[in-house]
């Protein structure tokens, strides 16, 4: 809750930001430069309007930079890096709107040129006391029940991101009453995490509720570290977590909304691949004679295979089905273009509009791959309850992940966390921060 409350309140001071950026150069450029007290009044209106659109739209550049992700918010050199890269973008944006958009009435040079300065200062000193802020703001001291390799693993990630709002204030043994008495005399925490299900220990249920009649929230370990860490614990749920949390019946209205969007999207995206096509035809046939299209097998939703369609990008020769990476050198210049600018993976479109893939979702895997894995890790199945997709959460937050067996239940902890929590909010937040990286040409 303290994530979401703070995430509201960095949202509403970037928007009082850049309306107080605004109100403050028109100020200066027509009661000071100019001295126009009417001037002044009667222009307000209309750089509101205009201006209100052109907010709107940073709003969604900021967050596709990620500047609305408390887990990055803090005073170091890559987050300002970030920052400045995304309000250079908001301004050549709010230039382009104002000038080659003939709606607007207003052309402005000297108020817009006041308003990106004054904007940019105030956001930097702003940002600078918001992400100190974060970082102290609603401190919550947490007392961990167990000594699970989970709890030792969220103990060093609340460590590291200190903005978070959380502090260890101790790893107990569930029946360690005394040193737990001790912590909330010293007024140490007020939120206790138990690795045991509380629901099924009496005495460990009696105990906590002592706590929360004194005013201590108290939680389930998997709960806690979904909420902290945006994935889900795969080694210590069970199968009635599937049963308490994943229901196809609740996302039917979702569901509609998400195949409209996937069936418009991919009309539009199904004529650009078509006007690119004998362009990409060309530089294969040049650069590395062969096949146009590649096509594999995957596993869809429920564990139905369907063949991907792609660019190829790799050599007709290359036999690349193991879980590597292709090696650079062997790939045909124009292949590292398509790769880089992610066009092969266009025609996939198809696979959209045919209702075998999304455009979000979790990335789909080789049959032989995801065999082997539903042998070697519990629950990785579990991801083919939803269609696989384009773009993923797993993709957002591991994009490099290998094939190590580490890195790979990291991915299956997020895209689980996608298949529990997917929603109309989630899958446009996965959008817009995915064409960050397509735009920036940086991810896989």
């Amino acid at each position: 809750m303290q994530k979401k409350l703070k995430i509201v309140i960095l949202f509403l001071s970037d928007i009082l930001i850049f309306y107080v950026s605004l109100l403050s150069a028109l100020f200066i450029r027509y009661l000071i430069i100019d001295r126009a007290a009417g001037t002044f009044f009667s222009s307000l209106r209309l750089h509101f309007i205009s201006f209100s659109l052109i907010f709107a739209i940073w709003l969604a550049v900021f967050w596709m930079a990620g500047l609305y992700e408390i887990g990055k918010l803090s005073n170091e050199e890559l987050f300002y890096k970030t920052l400045l890269t995304a309000f250079f973008v908001s301004a050549v944006l709010a230039i382009a709107f104002f000038y080659f958009i003939p709606y607007f009435v207003i052309t402005p040079k000297i108020n817009l040129f006041l308003d990106l300065l004054i904007t940019i200062i105030l956001l930097y000193f702003g940002r600078r006391f918001f992400n100190k802020w974060a970082r102290e703001a609603f401190k919550t001291g947490v007392v961990f029940l167990g000594a699970s390799p989970e709890i030792m693993e969220l103990k060093e990630f609340l460590g590291h991101n200190p903005q978070l709002g959380y502090e260890t204030a101790g790893i107990l043994a569930p029946d360690n009453m005394a040193e737990l008495e001790h912590l909330w005399n010293g007024r140490k925490f007020s939120l206790i995490v138990s690795a045991e299900e509380f629901d099924h220990s009496k005495k460990l249920a009696l105990l906590l509720f002592q706590y929360f009649k004194k005013g201590v929230a108290v939680s389930d370990l998997d709960k806690f570290y979904e909420n902290a860490t945006y994935r889900v614990p795969v080694s210590i749920i069970r199968e009635v977590w599937f049963l308490e949390n994943i229901s196809a019946s609740e996302k039917g209205v979702y569901e509609t909304v998400k195949r409209i969007f996937d069936v418009f999207l991919g009309v539009i995206l199904i004529i650009l691949t078509a006007v690119i096509f004998i362009p990409v035809f060309i530089g294969i046939k040049i650069f590395d004679p062969g096949a146009v299209f590649y096509r594999q097998k995957r596993v869809g939703k429920n564990g139905k295979i369907f063949t991907l369609i792609k660019f190829r990008s790799l050599p007709a020769d290359g036999r690349f089905g193991q879980m590597k990476k292709p090696e650079a050198e062997k790939i045909a210049p124009f292949g590292r273009f398509l790769r880089k600018s992610h066009i092969d993976e266009l025609p996939q479109v198809w696979n959209v509009l045919s209702g075998e893939m999304s455009f979000i979702g979790p990335r789909p895997e080789k049959p032989d791959f995801a065999r082997r894995l539903s042998d070697e890790i519990s629950f990785y199945e579990m991801r083919q309850l939803v269609k696989p997709g384009l773009a993923g959460w797993a993709q957002l937050h591991n994009p490099n992940a290998g094939p190590t067996y580490k890195e790979t239940m990291e991915k299956l902890q997020y895209d689980l966390y996608y298949v529990k929590n997917r929603s109309i909010f989630l899958d446009l937040s996965i959008a817009l921060k995915t064409l960050r990286i397509l735009i920036s040409g940086s991810g896989k």
